[in-house]
């Protein structure tokens, strides 16, 4: 007689789909984007308390790029490298709230919004992906701004994309 299966952890949400972004959140990811256009941007979209907020964390590329371009030989132009300490404070933060990071973020410099070879390498290591459940917002911009948004989600071998539309508030 075999021994019972242990008992399974509940699964977490399924990541939110593209409307429950809505154009407030998507805006804000658009705006920080912009305001650095020549260094990569990036970040978490996390749900707390039903909410889902932008927390933007610091790309430490040059900085290590700095120190060891041989191990590290991509800037902020180019790649994004989130600052550690950042982002266990956000995971310290979550777990003490029962939250959730529902994306990673990150804009291109002069470039679509592919997920590029090195983004699928970051967020998949021996076919497991690092942030569970998590989607992945790529921004393109070009010139300063946001031309394009695409979202990716991992289906368990492979990484799906679909356009975001990124709305701005009209001037009044």
């Amino acid at each position: 007689m075999s021994e019972p299966a242990p008992p399974r952890r509940a699964a977490r949400a399924a990541p939110p789909l593209e409307s429950d972004y809505g154009s407030e959140i998507l805006g804000r990811i658009a705006a920080l984007c912009e305001a650095d256009p020549a260094r990569e941007v990036c970040g978490l979209v996390v749900r707390r308390g039903g909410a889902l907020e932008v927390v933007p964390i610091a790309n430490v590329a040059d900085r290590y790029h700095a120190l060891d371009p041989a191990r590290f030989p991509r800037t902020s132009r180019e790649s994004y490298l989130m600052d550690a300490r950042a982002l266990l404070g956000v995971h310290v933060g979550l777990e003490a709230d029962g939250g959730a990071i529902v994306a990673v973020w990150h804009s291109h410099v002069e470039a679509g919004a592919c997920f590029s070879a090195k983004d699928r390498a970051d967020a998949v290591v021996d076919g497991v992906q690092q942030v569970p459940g998590a989607e992945y917002l790529v921004l393109g911009v070009r010139s300063g701004r946001v031309t394009e948004a695409r979202r990716y989600r991992w289906d368990g071998s492979a990484f799906l994309g679909a356009e975001l539309r990124v709305e701005r508030a009209t001037p009044t």
